[in-house]
């Protein structure tokens, strides 16, 4: 059975992924959420869904560290439904299919870091039959902290009519059945939480098999389309933005929905740093077009939120390191920026990138007070847009550079 889930969510996914990679996304759009849809972290070894625990790490700090608001799904239910007027900006909210052991092990220690909450979808047939499997008491415990534990069918198999040719209508409706009601019930028995939601296995549905996840109890279903998910959306097929290990760095941030934004005067430089920084700076040429109180900056690679200021008379934006400068660890080290344009609404984002010197430490700086320090709160709950952005870094005359991001 789980060589047949694998196989078959490659073949889902390596038919319909290129087409709903290049969709545009509608540039008015600002609201809802993007729901990001994880399988595997590390291990059991796969060709197509699994990812590294540096990539994930790496894709979880970016949203805890660069103004992402992770929510639960029943919040972006709710919204989807009307329950709720409104969302944080830049929503986004995590899932992860299946119920391999990874979830547990890997992808559960950095979500409860960082108080993310998160949906684990299981099909219980799965559950503690290998050594690659989870087992009922670690999905009791990620239910019991932040893990919101819901049903991928009984077995995971492809659900719709057509795909069942052998049965006749009686027979196919039992079958069904038993894949709905009988996860359903299995996974509230062993975690005491009402289960509301499903993932169709491989993203195959119809309007048949909507009709009969409503009848058998869900309030909603998610997809592997591509997209938003919006207030008015059908709440049985809400989209998602699958993960594998196709998608580098650049393009996760790409399919987060930001704009390019242009930085001049980036310190350290691109490239080699001959000495310790304590501080990381940059200038926003064009800052005038920006929200002032959206503007923020991190420093990803310093694994935690770090003070700096934003003079929005001249656009200048720094960080300062102190302490954390012990804890940097690696060769290379990326900073962020960004803020919301006033005129369109969209987050705007760019980053560069620099070498970090293995050199002795210098003393501390104070932390600057002129101009007001601007220190992001951590998120509660989130998350992204549509299509972030790829940055370039383009030298320019005397000591500056600009940053210019070009979307994919």
């Amino acid at each position: 059975m789980a060589a047949r889930a694998f196989l078959a969510t490659i073949f889902v996914l390596l038919t319909s992924f290129p087409a709903l990679a290049h969709k545009k996304a509608d540039p008015r759009d600002h609201s809802g959420a993007i729901v990001l849809c994880y399988h595997i972290v590390e291990s059991p070894q796969d060709p197509r869904m699994e990812i590294s625990r540096e990539t994930f790490r790496q894709q979880m700090e970016y949203l805890e560290m660069t103004g992402y608001n992770v929510i639960p799904l029943r919040h972006l239910y709710e919204y989807v439904t009307g329950e709720r007027d409104s969302l944080p900006p830049n929503a986004v909210v995590i899932t992860i299919d299946d119920g391999w052991r990874s979830t547990y092990t890997e992808a559960y220690p950095e979500l409860k870091k960082r108080g993310f909450p998160f949906t684990v979808f299981v099909y219980p047939n799965i559950i503690s039959k290998t050594i690659i499997s989870l087992n009922w008491d670690q999905i009791r415990e990620m239910s019991e902290n932040g893990g919101d534990i819901e049903s991928h069918s009984w077995s995971h198999p492809f659900l719709t009519r057509r795909r069942h040719e052998e049965l006749d209508d009686a027979g196919y409706a039992t079958w069904l059945q038993r894949e709905l009601v009988e996860s359903k019930r299995l996974i509230e028995k062993h975690t005491g939480e009402t289960v509301e939601f499903l993932a169709y296995p491989y993203g195959d549905y119809d309007h048949r098999l909507k009709a009969a996840v409503a009848k058998a109890g869900y309030a909603a279903a998610l997809t592997c389309e591509f997209g938003k998910v919006i207030q008015g959306s059908d709440p049985l097929r809400m989209k998602r933005l699958v993960i594998d290990k196709r998608i580098d760095f650049a393009e996760f941030r790409h399919y987060m929905g930001a704009t390019p934004m242009q930085l001049a005067e980036m310190s350290p430089k691109p490239g080699d740093v001959t000495e310790p920084a304590m501080t990381i700076s940059a200038r926003i040429p064009n800052f005038k077009n920006l929200d002032p109180h959206s503007v923020g900056m991190a420093l990803l690679g310093a694994g935690s939120l770090l003070p700096y200021a934003y003079d929005e008379q001249t656009g200048a934006i720094t960080l300062v390191l102190n302490d954390a400068i012990k804890s940097i660890t690696g060769t290379y080290q990326r900073a962020v920026v960004w803020a919301t344009d006033t005129k369109t609404g969209r987050r705007v984002e760019a980053s560069w990138t620099f070498k970090w010197p293995d050199q002795v430490l210098p003393p501390a700086l104070p932390v600057p007070t002129t101009p007001a320090q601007v220190v992001p709160a951590p998120s509660e709950t989130a998350a992204p847009a549509r299509r972030a952005a790829t940055a370039q870094v383009i030298p320019v005359s005397g000591a500056s550079a600009a940053i210019v991001s070009h979307p994919r």
